[in-house]
């Protein structure tokens, strides 16, 4: 389903995977953190702003840490909010955070589609209690043009190993 305008709430984890008692599901709080991550992420580029490589950082009371990757390439700002999450898995008290509880990490690129490239951003998430991390991408359009950019439902993009 192609979508425009706002993002809304609809853009979330939660059409990859969610029952509380299968260790890989996603949780209502991982669920929640993806989701505003992604409306944020999305709102910047239909304004046609570029957000960078994005992470979020929760501890187990919720309390959130966000933060844009801009200044190198892409590859190198990805490489750079990996290594913050892993080097604060103990938490980041200059922000308030505890012990990281789950991360979400979101960048732009592109993915084959039937044998074309189309813009995407891709969004790796994780959650203490899952055996793996997961990563889903939403495929965009026409950014930087307001109303009439256009995204689709997240799909799974696969697991991946985990940052903690």
């Amino acid at each position: 389903e192609i979508r425009r305008g706002d993002w809304s709430s609809d853009v979330c984890s939660s059409d990859l995977a969610q029952n509380p008692s299968d260790t890989g599901s996603v949780s209502e709080a991982l669920d929640g953190m993806v989701c505003n991550l992604l409306g944020a992420y999305l709102d910047s580029l239909a304004e046609g702003e570029d957000p960078g490589v994005v992470l979020a950082i929760e501890d187990a009371q919720s309390n959130c840490f966000q933060a844009a990757f801009t200044d190198d390439g892409e590859e190198q700002c990805l490489d750079a909010a990996e290594a913050f999450v892993q080097g604060h898995a103990q938490g980041y008290s200059e922000e308030g955070v505890g012990p990281i509880e789950r991360y979400a990490i979101a960048y732009t690129g592109a993915v084959d589609i039937d044998g074309y490239y189309e813009d995407a951003i891709t969004v790796s998430f994780f959650e203490c209690g899952m055996d793996v991390a997961y990563s889903a991408y939403v495929l965009f359009s026409h950014a930087g043009e307001g109303e009439n950019f256009m995204w689709r439902d997240p799909e799974p993009a696969g697991e991946e190993p985990p940052l903690l």
